[in-house]
């Protein structure tokens, strides 16, 4: 699978949307099957509608230098990010959240993510008050699932269903 078209994705309650480009789609996809069986993720990068309600992912990174990783583990390196969101936002796009990959695995996320998106929707540095989620499971390029999860600080998280 190499052309895929953009996600769209939406909480029950139709507060928060979440778009996820082709281009973003596929660099995830390209990174985990370059992973294997490690596991692997980075930031998302996009911006968000004039209206509000609606996250466009345009660019989600691979593993930044330094990053930890292992079979079932992944800690992400901040090397390089401040640059690249610099870069980012003079384009009118910044931080929206992070992904990562459960290789072979089902795209839920496990507490340890719940509690690692809680920080950093808590953490003014980040800048995102409610950062997404993106995990993507299964065995990339053949078979694959994702899933999205809004954090909103303060509030239980929202698991988006896929638009049809």
């Amino acid at each position: 699978m190499s052309d895929h078209g953009d996600l769209a994705f939406r909480s029950l309650d139709d507060r928060f949307n979440v778009v996820i480009s082709n281009s973003a789609l596929q660099a995830m996809i390209d990174e985990c099957a370059q992973a294997g069986r490690k596991e692997t993720g980075g930031i998302l990068i996009g911006s968000i509608d004039p209206s509000g309600d609606t996250a466009v992912v345009i660019e989600a990174t691979p593993k930044p230098k330094g990053s930890g990783f292992g079979l079932f583990w992944f800690k992400r390196s901040p090397t390089g990010l401040k640059q690249l969101l610099a870069e980012r936002w003079n384009k009118g796009q910044h931080y929206l959240g992070e992904w990562h990959f459960h290789p072979g695995g089902s795209p839920e996320p496990s507490g340890s993510d719940y509690h690692t998106m809680e920080k950093i929707a808590a953490d003014q540095r980040y800048q995102a008050h409610e950062p997404i989620l993106i995990i993507m499971g299964g065995k990339p390029p053949e078979r694959w699932q994702v899933s999205v999860t809004v954090m909103p600080i303060g509030e239980s998280p929202h698991r988006l269903v896929t638009m049809e």
